[in-house]
């Protein structure tokens, strides 16, 4: 019998935190099946419910990353993987950048269909006609109405079950116009920070492969925006894969 674990075996039963930070413009519902997929396969969960800001906030940003931050336990010796969807994702680099400053292992950050983080860009200049869009909608008190108000039926197909519809978009709130206005800062990351991207489908293909490109760890799962809360085993899977990959790059080689 051996007396040690194979590389393969260490991989996959290393326990680990996982931080599963929803869109600041959706909630911790969007990610409560994989959270209780990695619940079953042995491993911690942490749900950060999103810090909201209000049109007279000069700052929408710090005080969303340090919410998420507050949300995570003690420093203990578990490392962590920090996983953001949509988007969260231009915001993760900062959120992991406040871990290590509070002292934790982050092992790994994975971006689900999102922008990558890129330092001091506003949101809207990676997507131009967004910003006629949001203007359009955006409401005499310089708020936003709830995310899925923006796509009408299209929802419908993102989510087709009744309950998990109702249960993801309860949670959606309004959100200040300005939101979308401000800068983002990317902070530079240690090396021992793996780096995933996961694509729901395609419409973060080019993303995707510009992560590639950046020595991120890639997958891809068929399926909608919202394809967690649909298939949580799939993307729990895809998840686990993905910092098993990141973990064998940086400490294997």
């Amino acid at each position: 019998m051996p007396t040690a674990l194979t590389p393969e075996v260490a991989l996959a039963t290393r326990p680990r935190l996982w931080v599963l930070v929803p869109s600041f413009l959706l909630g911790a519902e969007t990610w409560r099946g994989v959270g209780e997929v990695l619940h079953l396969l042995g491993q911690d969960v942490v749900r950060p419910k999103p810090v909201r800001t209000t049109p007279r906030h000069a700052d929408h940003v710090s005080p969303w990353v340090n919410g998420v931050a507050d949300a995570i336990p003690p420093v203990t010796s578990t490392p962590i993987v920090v996983v953001g969807h949509s988007g969260s994702c231009p915001r993760l680099a900062l959120v992991v950048d406040e871990l290590v400053e509070r002292g934790h292992d982050v092992e790994a950050m994975i971006l689900v269909n999102g922008r990558l983080p890129e330092d001091g860009v506003v949101p809207t200049e990676r997507d131009f006609p967004m910003s006629d869009t949001l203007d359009a909608l955006v409401r005499p008190d310089d708020y936003l109405p709830p995310w899925h108000r923006w796509w009408g039926p299209m929802i419908v197909d993102m989510l087709p079950g009744d309950d998990a519809r109702h249960r993801v978009l309860d949670e959606a709130k309004p959100v200040p116009r300005a939101v979308f206005d401000q800068p983002i800062p990317a902070p530079a990351l240690p090396e021992s920070v793996g780096k995933g991207y996961l694509a729901l489908g395609d419409l973060y293909l080019p993303t995707m492969e510009a992560a590639r490109s950046d020595g991120f760890q890639v997958r891809r799962l068929d399926g909608e925006h919202l394809h967690m809360v649909v298939d949580p085993v799939s993307v729990a899977a895809a998840l686990m894969g993905l910092c098993d990959a990141t973990y064998a790059c940086q400490r294997l080689g």
